[in-house]
């Protein structure tokens, strides 16, 4: 055939091919390796849970938190839920965003903010440094005398052993945490019900909440 008659008459021998063709073939397979490393890193250096939200037995919306490590090397959680709710009296949209980076071991920054029916509600902005954190919500401003090393977000990603304080990022202020049962735990909430935390193989699985409407239950996806 055609390729065979190639081969044969071209004085070139087939090891020479091979030797020009190292540097290629090099490359190629650096290339490979550093693809298969960088998709081992995203996903040691990255989780994301997904939750249901349900109102009065009803899905309204969803919950995405991701845990991961950014460009800089700092650890980051990040919060995004979105509902929309039908009830007897009408109808409501909700949102609520947060991000919150760590060094060390510590919250170094934080904000949040809920949005409900178009128009900002709470929101908090935390700076923190070795001299403390400063807080500014909308209700004004404080202070915070150590920087905390757990907020709301975390509690998703990791059960809070021995814990007896957690920072708010929706509130903007530390809040009581405290162990009810195996797996079950409470965060007091400012002027309502405590909110409830249960886990299953160190996973928070369900949150129990209280909204002006009713009780919500955010669920782990499968």
């Amino acid at each position: 055939c055609l390729l065979t008659g190639l081969i044969w008459n071209n004085p070139m021998r087939i090891d020479s091919v091979f030797t020009s063709m190292k540097p290629y073939i090099s490359s190629v397979v650096y290339r490979l390796s550093l693809l298969v490393w960088l998709i081992g890193f995203i996903s040691v250096h990255s989780q994301t849970l997904q939750y249901s939200v349900e109102l009065l037995g009803i899905n309204t919306g969803d919950m995405v938190l991701k845990k991961y490590t950014d460009a800089n090397g700092l650890l980051r959680f990040s919060m995004n839920t979105s509902a929309d709710v039908n009830y007897f009296f009408g109808r409501t949209t909700a949102s609520f965003s947060s991000d919150i980076r760590y060094q060390q071991g510590k919250i170094i920054y934080a904000q949040a903010k809920n949005i409900r029916d178009g128009k900002t509600g709470r929101f908090s902005y935390l700076k923190c440094s070795s001299g403390g954190c400063d807080v500014e919500t909308n209700r004004g401003k404080s202070k915070i005398g150590v920087p905390p090393s757990w907020c709301i977000a975390r509690l998703f990603f990791e059960e809070p052993l021995h814990q007896t304080q957690v920072y708010s990022e929706d509130w903007g202020q530390m809040l009581p945490l405290k162990k009810i049962g195996p797996g079950r735990y409470q965060v007091e909430i400012p002027s309502d019900k405590p909110n409830e935390y249960k886990y299953e193989g160190g996973r928070m699985v369900e949150l129990i909440t209280h909204t002006s409407i009713g009780k919500a239950r955010v669920l782990l996806k499968p």
